[in-house]
């Protein structure tokens, strides 16, 4: 072994010197302590636990990250109440102990609710998002951090759960034991801690405009959105949460990459200096500045946006969705009992419950399929992961939020004709409590029947096979257009293994052209989107698609743990790989041609069979 230097000694030292000090802090710190009264009436304090452990668990009342833990946090109280006091704690700036009483009553808390408006006990923890939890014995943290490992970003989440954090935690406290991974990152909702506003960039003339205009469509009472952004004190209460998320591009919600000549319709993406102003504004303290210059917050009146309807069909009954579990996707068949065929020329569809109905996809059935399916099982509707089990006769779009009214391009009404079944396909994500939907659906005809018919260009691939541990699978399909077409619109599937996703054209003269990119491709957020301006293609361009996925345990997203080879099929252990361009062609005459070469590339494909043989 060679001699050490003296730079090697003085490194030593330090560290030593370093590791000294640290535990001294430690040794040092003040205890936890806190004299808080709970929605309960009682006034709880660190020596209720009687030398139990305690543990504090830092929630919010609009953040779905913490919304959707709370089975977990029952389960943890039910397993270990008799031996450990467990807290939720409410840190949100102002916070009154109302809202805290009616946000612990709807989730049916077994254990006291602690409103810390003034956030006294945040700060003796530095707790930085909800849901985070500490576990704290003899006046000292033993454990921080978050309550399961099922999120690893805000973005990036696990079908499920491998890890259960807090209870370990626990476990190993009342056992005497040290926590094996004391501190680890939780994931979740920053907290925004009260200060005195002192920077230049203001709530009323800079950063409430950007706010109704880009987030407000979904963040207003009873919206989408998991709080409502109308007026100052909304804002200022999750000001830090509002800032990481727009900085992340979690919000607003949108996974195409900006492309050179191609825009999208309800483009929500926020521009770079929208993103710095509202981080700018929070770093100075989240200042209101003059309140009779704030422009007035937009009203949304809950009518159909398009007016009164021709015809609105809902569900016949309300579906409940589990409080907790997995996402999961459940099909619905609304028979419309047309007399004479009828042509849509907008619809409009509207969730009773949008906090846990992620989207809705509508198709048309009639061949009896979906009613087949539907007789096939128990309770309202059919389990119809990934696609809905029959071959459609069409599709007529759908909902996100922020979505509006889908309207067809001008003499492009879809036809629907008598005996046509509506099958919506709804995405549920659960939310910590019993919820139930009923969704409803407005249609509005025209008496002219379509000069144009929209066509879809269907790009896709049974042939997959990965892997297990293969983290750049590759599939790719192509078609050449017969004819000139005008894009409307592109619609991309896959499932939890996709991980990037292109779509582009191929012109006759070499020149590509992308048309979609999606860099993080997220099951759980599929959308439709038609482009802002027909994207016009001559005949002879080649139309390609290149999807990605990783099938390897780093992927957070993967259904299988530990992975397995993965082929095509429906369920969600399964994948697909799907591209659909809604094209109209330019001259209504050339479409039986287009319709010809498209029915033939689907027979090659699949051989004429669809979801289910």
């Amino acid at each position: 072994m060679g001699r050490r230097t003296r730079a090697d000694r003085q490194s030593v030292s330090c560290l030593l010197r370093i590791l000294v000090l640290t535990l001294a802090i430690a040794y040092t710190a003040p205890a936890i302590t806190f004299s808080i009264r709970g929605t309960d009436g009682r006034v709880h304090t660190e020596q209720d636990a009687a030398g139990k452990p305690i543990v504090l668990v830092f929630v919010a009342v609009g953040c779905p990250v913490a919304n959707a833990a709370v089975p977990e946090l029952i389960r943890v109280h039910s397993q270990y109440g008799k031996q450990a006091a467990l807290y939720a704690v409410y840190s949100e700036p102002g916070i009154e102990a109302a809202e805290v009483a009616a946000h612990a009553a709807s989730y049916a808390l077994p254990f006291p609710a602690l409103p810390d408006p003034e956030q006294n006990l945040a700060r003796q923890v530095a707790a930085r998002v909800t849901p985070e939890a500490f576990v704290v014995r003899e006046g000292k943290i033993r454990y921080r951090g978050r309550i399961d490992d099922r999120h690893e970003s805000l973005t990036r989440r696990r079908v499920r759960a491998t890890r259960a954090d807090l209870a370990e935690a626990v476990e190993a406290v009342l056992r005497g034991d040290p926590v094996a991974q004391p501190e680890t990152r939780a994931i979740g909702c920053a907290i925004t801690y009260a200060e005195t506003g002192h920077g230049k960039i203001t709530f009323a003339q800079e950063v409430a405009p950007v706010l109704y205009k880009r987030c407000a469509g979904c963040h207003y009472p009873g919206g989408p959105g998991p709080f409502a952004l109308s007026g100052y004190d909304d804002a200022a209460r999750r000001a830090a949460q509002i800032a990481a998320v727009v900085e992340q591009r979690v919000m607003p919600p949108w996974k195409p990459e900006p492309l050179p000549g191609v825009h999208f319709a309800g483009d929500r993406r926020l521009p770079d200096a929208e993103i710095e102003l509202i981080a700018e504004w929070v770093r100075g303290g989240a200042p209101r500045g003059d309140p009779a210059a704030e422009p007035a917050p937009p009203r949304f009146t809950g009518g159909w946006r398009l007016g009164k309807p021709d015809l609105a069909v809902r569900l016949p009954q309300p579906y409940s969705i589990a409080a907790s579990g997995e996402d999961h996707y459940r099909c619905f068949v609304l028979p419309l009992d047309l007399r004479e065929t009828r042509y849509v020329r907008a619809m409009e569809v509207r969730p009773s419950n949008p906090g846990v109905t992620h989207h809705v996809l509508v198709f048309t059935d009639r061949t009896g399929a979906a009613r087949k399916r539907d007789a096939e099982e128990d309770g309202l509707g059919y389990e119809c992961f990934g696609a809905p089990g029959f071959l459609p006769g069409g599709g007529l779009g759908g909902w996100t939020p922020g979505t509006g009214p889908i309207e067809q391009p001008a003499g492009a009404a879809v036809p629907v004709r008598p005996g046509t079944d509506l099958v919506l396909q709804l995405h549920f994500q659960p939310a910590g409590k019993l919820e139930q939907e009923e969704t409803e659906i407005a249609f509005y005809f025209t008496s002219e029947p379509p000069t144009r018919r929209l066509m879809d260009v269907a790009l896709g691939s049974r042939e997959i096979d990965i892997p297990a541990g293969e983290r750049r699978y590759r599939v790719t399909d192509a078609f050449t257009l017969p004819v000139d077409v005008e894009v409307t619109g592109v619609i991309p599937h896959a499932h939890y293994l996709c991980t990037e996703m292109r779509g582009k054209a191929i012109l006759p003269d070499g020149t590509e052209r992308l048309l979609l990119w999606i860099r993080d491709w997220d099951f759980n957020q599929q959308e439709q989107y038609r482009y802002a301006e027909p994207v016009r293609l001559p005949a002879d361009t080649r139309l390609e698609m290149e999807f990605f996925y990783d099938n390897s345990a780093e992927n957070p997203r993967n259904p299988s743990v530990p992975p397995r080879q993965v082929l095509w099929g429906p369920a969600s252990t399964d994948e697909m790989a799907g591209l659909h361009f809604q094209v109209l062609p330019v001259r209504q005459e050339e479409a039986a041609e287009l319709s010809q070469a498209l029915w033939g590339k689907f027979m090659r494909s699949v051989g004429g069979r669809f979801y289910r043989p």
